[in-house]
């Protein structure tokens, strides 16, 4: 278990995650050929649609030796719209490393998942990849990796270029180790290029030093410092997150991929070195001998279903009980147990701490469930996913066809916890994070199934909130057994602090369950466009004559919840994103006008070695479609990110008063 290392790959769309996966699976002996995300040949994007477009959609899994370790690799998605496949999948990883393009330097996306890797204390080795193309600058990178990440970079690997600028070897700043991939340099560069490796080697010197002063004391009397005491002062500080080692190369030509597996089992925690928070704050975590207890982190259809696990302490092993810590009386047993790689399984016998393992089989799991011990259960913490932004209407062509399509699309929704499926008479409402998310599950649904269809155009979810604190009482009168009886209701509305939650209501009243249940409902469905966010209702007064049916204090309390909305002036929420965009110089001002006309907020315009970059703020419906308009204004050059940034009021509402939630509601 201590010479397990665990950790996901992730980046910006297009930076070579799966390419680099693909030669981490060659280099190790796991397979004999060299992997194509162009060709459509990669192992870790198997199902059909990756292949056909070309991108990675579902996180992948796989499992290789590095000399005296095993290394589980976790490869994930770069656009923005599968955020849930990154989320879940660095809840149950113990480090990442972290791809920047060598020419494109730091995006969007890049920044979202590397602060989604900060937000939980997971370590960071960073790769600056593709380091042959033209253009690449490992310099400018890094120093931007400085600045935007507010990190404090450290190369460990730097590149070595000839005298035409052509990316011709690495070099280790620890060892001074030197790799030429296509003979020895001209002699003319060797001074040069001893200068640039001497300079990063002092680098890592004076870093080590802040963690042992003995490398202090040989650097300053001359004496030459071992790699190997190099790394372990420099693991210190990496630990401690003074440092965040860089290392480099080009994945596309297998250049540097080894020695970036040599800092990950040099750098990355073992099992036993884990800080005890996540997952690895339950009592015993990575015990073998406690009881047993793991987290579902992923279900997906693949043919059956499979359930890939984190085993967190104690084994597991075949023909074992198990229970669901949120529900202990749901049990089952485990059938059989496998290591994956991609697509294909190994079946194995048992698993230890810390292994990712599949359950194969429909067992009525989700990701977020505690599978454990049913003797001693325990409930994980579980994922949080953003609400779904984007709504679009599924209607099978036939009206027979409907069940099987709706089936489909339950399946899907099992697989993704962002995705939500509701079934409004004979259409069937599906809610998406974007664009692309949204066509996604239509290619999926068309591998999954052959019933014809048709998909409405995308339309924005919406929300509401309230300005102000508001009241509302209600008294409702009916004829019961031939008697007149009353139920009344009396509550207040206010909006809280942190606009950002759904709704809660607080009952003062012992109103009862059904009357809560009925606020709730109510409050989740919307009095016009979509759900309450940002408010808290409290049942203040409830009162009915004995033998009083619960239907008619709902009642009651729905007259009521209406009266309290429209005195707290409800407001309609839309969603925005965060925009960055590259473009051509020469197409700045074009842009920058149909921004304005789109209602955008443009925040900073700077001109860098990609052109021009642009960063604002967009209402979302009015940004759909906008990656055709961008590339007919720049010649097809132009390139935009969007994140999604939350809730703000509708433009009605913006008039008369000022924007209310900075973040998208979370749901668990």
């Amino acid at each position: 278990m201590a010479r397990l290392r665990t950790f996901g790959i992730v980046a910006h769309i297009d930076a070579g995650k799966t390419t680099l996966t693909e030669r981490i699976l060659f280099d190790a002996g796991a397979q004999s050929w060299l992997g194509s995300v162009d060709d459509g040949t990669a192992t870790m994007d198997w199902m059909p649609t990756e292949r056909r477009r070309g991108i990675s959609i579902a996180a992948a899994a796989t499992r290789v030796d590095w000399g005296e370790h095993v290394l589980q690799v976790v490869d994930t998605p770069g656009h923005v719209d599968f955020v849930a496949e990154v989320e879940r999948c660095l809840h149950v990883l113990d480090g990442v490393v972290v791809l920047v393009d060598g020419v494109r330097g730091v995006e969007s996306q890049t920044e979202a998942v590397w602060q989604q890797a900060v937000a939980r204390g997971l370590p960071r080795l960073l790769f600056v990849n593709k380091l042959d193309r033209a253009g690449a600058d490992f310099a400018a990178v890094t120093a931007e990796v400085q600045e935007r990440l507010e990190c404090a970079p450290l190369p460990l690997v730097v590149p070595l270029r000839d005298g035409r600028g052509n990316f011709a070897g690495l070099g280790d700043a620890c060892s001074g180790a030197v790799q030429w991939f296509e003979g020895r340099p001209d002699p003319a560069d060797a001074p040069r290029l001893q200068q640039e490796l001497l300079v990063a080697h002092e680098r890592c010197v004076d870093a080590a030093a802040f963690a042992d002063e003995t490398i202090l004391e040989d650097a300053l009397a001359g004496r030459p410092v071992a790699a190997d005491r190099l790394h372990a002062a420099l693991r210190v500080q990496f630990r401690a997150g003074r440092i965040v080692p860089v290392l480099c190369g080009s994945a596309l030509w297998n250049r540097g991929v080894d020695w970036l597996l040599d800092a990950v089992v040099r750098y990355l925690p073992g099992l036993d070195e884990l800080p005890r928070r996540g997952l690895w704050s339950v009592a015993d975590a990575g015990a073998a001998a406690a009881p047993f207890c793991g987290m579902v982190f992923k279900v997906q259809h693949h043919g059956e279903v499979w359930n890939f696990v984190r085993v967190v302490r104690g084994c597991v092993e075949r023909g074992a009980e198990w229970c669901l810590g949120r529900a202990p009386q749901t049990r089952g047993r485990f059938g059989e147990l496998w290591l994956v790689q991609a697509d294909r399984h190994q079946v194995t016998e048992r698993a230890m701490p810390g292994e990712i393992v599949v359950l194969p089989g429909e067992s009525g799991l989700r990701t977020g469930d505690t599978v454990c011990d049913p003797r001693q259960p325990v409930e994980l913490p579980m994922p949080e996913f953003p609400s779904p932004v984007l709504a679009v209407t599924f209607e099978p062509s036939r009206a027979e066809d409907a069940p099987a399509l709706a089936a489909a699309l339950r399946e899907l929704e099992v697989d993704d916890p962002t995705l939500r499926v509701e079934l409004d008479h004979d259409r069937i409402v599906v809610r998406g994070m974007g664009e692309l998310h949204l066509d996604i599950v239509a290619d999926l649904v068309r591998d999954r199934t052959e019933v014809p269809f048709q998909r409405s155009r995308p339309q924005v979810d919406r929300r509401e909130t309230v300005r102000r604190s508001g009241s509302g009482e209600a008294e409702v009168r009916a004829l019961v057994g031939g008697r007149e009886a009353a139920a009344y209701c009396r509550l207040t509305i206010e909006p809280l602090a942190a606009g950002d939650a759904p709704a809660e209501v607080v009952d003062a009243a012992h109103a009862g369950a059904a009357v809560i249940d009925e606020l709730r409902s109510r409050l989740r469905a919307g009095a016009r466009v979509g759900p309450l966010v940002g408010a808290r209702v409290a049942v203040v007064e409830v009162r009915a004559a004995d033998g009083v049916g619960e239907a008619l204090r709902q009642q009651a309390a729905a007259k009521a919840l209406a009266s309290a909305l429209a005195a707290a002036d409800l407001i309609e929420l839309e969603p925005w994103v965060e925009l960055e965009l590259w473009c051509p110089e020469d197409a700045a001002n074009a842009v920058l006008a149909d921004l304005g006309a789109r209602g955008a907020s443009v925040s900073g315009v700077a001109s860098g070695r990609l052109g021009a970059r642009l960063q604002g703020r967009a209402p979302l419906a009015r940004m759909l479609g906008y990656v055709t308009k961008l590339r007919s204004m720049t010649r097809g050059m132009g390139q935009v990110s969007l994140q999604p940034a939350g809730f703000a009021p509708a433009r009605s509402a913006r008039e008369t008063g000022p924007p209310v939630p900075e973040r998208a509601p979370r749901s668990r």
